[in-house]
């Protein structure tokens, strides 16, 4: 009868063995990037709408608008910078998309890295490295493909967990678990929720020997890097990154149509992430043991997901990394026909969803005869207004927004799967009432030279029609309807009517 024998004594094995230095590793790592990428970089329409939203605030950016000010979201100020940067150079997406490729890409080494750090062989650790490329691939093309803030926040997430690793070999931990805080810092500047990595970091802090001094420079560091970005960008920071978020916290939120949704993509993520599941599993039935660090790293990672309850895809991506390290520590004691199973299932599902990404292309950009028609009646310097949370009337337009709430829901409480009329909100309370003395402010002041209705019929905003709201009565003394293009009314300001 055949013996299987186990993968480390595999001919497999014995190739990938001749990995001893690091570039034959990086050169399978960035085969699998590229592979993994390149629909993204191959097409430059909008894969999601974040994708809109952040190349509009770049642009604002761009030319000369303070974040949080001259343009407000409650994300935090990394990704806009560096969308504004990049679109200095050229507005082509594909140039955003090579750029957030090469952070998946350094998240691959470094959790290559990690894997290391936990006594993976550096076959297996190139694979882990490869699992966590691949595995950002793994979703539908919105969320895959996109680049979107979680896929910008995975290698500072990262690389905090490596250095809380690396302060077991270390005489002086300190100095790493202040490399640590401060790379989790960073990461939540990329995405809020990656602030739960800097509760894996004081979990190791707590547990290493110089406990005080390993807690105090976490604490210290972390502190330090959130004080910076404050004085930065002042209170205003505080306010729309990290405060006032209750609304949409808690916004009317849909229980049931949340759960449901939150159930489909779960399952979703399961079956496209399958082979990266096998950690997982073999924690689970105990044919290996993880880490401690790292399954607090899995447990708050998944739990964070949940806030707010409103899911979207690429939410998971930050589950990705973790899942590939505990898929690598497993395949440490699996026989070779399982490694070459997580590898042919990997590769399997990888073809389907880049497949998928270069056939189905969900073109947001699509505003065309829309943008076209603003470009006709306004100029370059001109400002336009888009009610509703349609940002790629914008991007196609090629027009700097009026106000500065890209997203009608700051101004009607209308975020995603709301359940509640919107009727039940009162405008003269806070947070609203700040936030319409502010836009109404932006319109009185400097009103924009087209306004374009996105609520549309049959969409969320359906409810949410201007003439509900104040600035209904602002677009009936100072505007006239210009046309009607793919459902959206274009509303052209009358200056000498409204008296500018």
């Amino acid at each position: 009868m055949a013996t299987t024998l186990p993968f480390e004594q595999s001919r497999a094995a014995k190739v990938l063995g001749h990995l001893r230095r690091p570039w034959p590793a990086l050169l399978v790592l960035a085969v699998v990037t590229v592979l993994s990428r390149f629909p993204g970089v191959l097409w430059n329409g909008m894969f999601d709408r974040d994708e809109a939203y952040l190349s509009v605030t770049g642009d604002v950016i761009g030319s000369g608008g303070d974040l949080y000010h001259q343009v407000i979201d409650r994300k935090p100020p990394i990704v806009p910078f560096v969308y504004a940067a990049i679109r200095e150079l050229s507005v082509d997406m594909r140039w955003i998309r090579l750029a957030v490729s090469v952070l998946i890409f350094v998240n691959g080494i470094i959790v290559m890295a990690i894997a290391r750090r936990l006594g993976v062989s550096k076959h297996l650790a190139t694979l882990t490295g490869a699992l966590a490329i691949a595995g950002t691939a793994l979703f539908l093309p919105a969320d895959g493909q996109a680049a979107n803030f979680e896929l910008w926040g995975l290698a500072p997430a990262s690389l905090a967990i490596y250095c809380a690793l690396r302060t077991r070999q270390s005489s002086r931990p300190e100095w790493w678990f202040a490399l640590a805080a401060f790379s989790a810092i960073i990461a939540a500047n990329c995405k809020q929720p990656y602030v739960v990595v800097l509760f894996v970091v004081l979990f190791e802090a707590f547990r290493n020997s110089q406990r005080s001094r390993a807690l105090m420079a976490t604490a210290v560091s972390a502190s330090l890097t959130f004080i910076f970005f404050w004085a930065i960008f002042g209170n205003a920071y505080l306010r729309w990154t990290w405060i006032e978020n209750g609304d949409y916290v808690d916004g009317g939120v849909s229980m049931l149509r949340a759960l449901g949704v939150g159930t489909g993509l779960t399952i979703v993520f399961a079956l496209l992430h399958l082979p990266l599941f096998y950690g997982v599993w073999a924690a689970i039935v105990k044919r290996v043991r993880i880490d401690a660090t790292i399954v607090v790293w899995l447990v708050v990672s998944a739990a964070v997901i949940p806030i707010g309850f409103r899911f979207f895809g690429h939410y998971y991506q930050q589950l990705v990394p973790v899942l590939a390290v505990m898929t690598g520590i497993a395949l440490t004691t699996a026989s070779r026909n399982t490694v070459r199973s997580v590898i042919a299932l990997t590769a399997l599902l990888l073809a389907s969803m880049i497949t998928l990404s270069v056939v189905y292309r969900p073109d947001l950009s699509n505003f065309t005869s829309v943008g076209r028609r603003v470009q006709a009646l306004t100029q370059p310097t001109d400002r336009i207004y888009v009610w509703g949370a349609l940002p790629d009337v914008y991007v196609a337009a090629q027009r700097l927004p009026a106000g500065s709430f890209l997203h009608g829901g700051y101004l009607t409480g209308n975020w995603a799967s709301r359940q509640s009329d919107l009727a039940n909100i009162d405008l003269t309370e806070e947070p609203f009432r700040s936030r319409w003395q502010m836009f109404s402010a932006d319109m009185q002041n400097n009103p924009p030279a087209v306004i374009v209705d996105g609520a549309r019929l049959g969409t969320d905003w359906a409810s949410a029609q201007m003439w509900r709201y104040p600035i209904g009565d602002f677009l009936s003394r100072c505007y006239q309807l210009d046309s009607d293009i793919d459902r959206l009314p274009i509303w052209v300001l009358d200056r000498a009517k409204c008296g500018k």
